[in-house]
């Protein structure tokens, strides 16, 4: 082999190491992160929001209190924000709702009220947790109304910058209405996994949404 061979084999190997290691440790970072995401909320189950804390937490999931304010400063406050942030994300990506119009809405709200529920199925418990902590902190319950309002209100602006129809309802009015139908999906979707059984299938229920929201999007508009 060539010198110049061996610096480019030695080279190839060094970067095909460096890309070996950072998915290591992206994979490591998330699989943390969701080990703690997985011990706070059972935490927060068994014995409330306020009477855990971050030494709980490392203590049950096995790892140092070093590791959980690595990735959340703020302790149980980051955990619980972060993860509900990470959660709407998901779910609602603005690239996708700003291309909606009369043609494609109810196949936008199919595939959006799927998606939403199988959120929802995957980390029945998570979601559980959550409304359970929201429910016993004030600061915490703000927060979460802060950030909802926040999320509707970019998604408002980008929609009525691209679509018509959606320009025609003021603002405001356009947050309120956008607001009050995510709170209602989730309240059905959570009844239904968590309470009683609505429907036979994800499916029907899914359609049932669909047309329910649909219609109540145009009915507020114009009330």
């Amino acid at each position: 082999m060539s010198f110049c061979s061996l610096i480019n084999f030695m080279s190839n190997c060094s970067f095909k190491v460096i890309v070996m290691s950072n998915k290591k440790f992206s994979r490591n970072k998330e699989e943390k992160i969701e080990l703690i995401y997985e011990t706070f909320f059972n935490l927060v189950l068994k014995k409330g929001y306020h009477k855990i804390s971050t030494n709980h937490i490392a203590k049950t999931a096995k790892i140092s209190i070093g590791t959980i304010y690595k990735y959340f400063p703020k302790g149980k406050e980051d955990i619980m924000r972060k993860y509900f942030e990470t959660s709407m994300e998901e779910i609602l990506n603005i690239n996708d709702l700003i291309v909606i119009n009369d043609d494609n809405i109810r196949s936008f709200l199919n595939r959006f009220i799927m998606d939403l529920y199988k959120n929802h199925e995957k980390k029945v418990g998570y979601n559980l947790a959550l409304r359970s902590a929201i429910q016993a902190d004030k600061q915490l319950l703000e927060a979460h109304k802060n950030k909802i309002e926040l999320t509707f209100k970019e998604i408002a602006q980008h929609l009525r910058k691209k679509n018509n129809n959606f320009r025609q309802i003021p603002e405001e009015k356009l947050i309120e209405i956008f607001i009050f139908l995510y709170n209602l999906i989730n309240a059905i979707i959570y009844h239904h996994l968590a309470i009683m059984k609505l429907f036979e299938s994800s499916d029907r229920l899914v359609v049932y949404l669909s047309n329910l929201v649909a219609f109540s999007l145009d009915y507020l508009s114009k009330s």
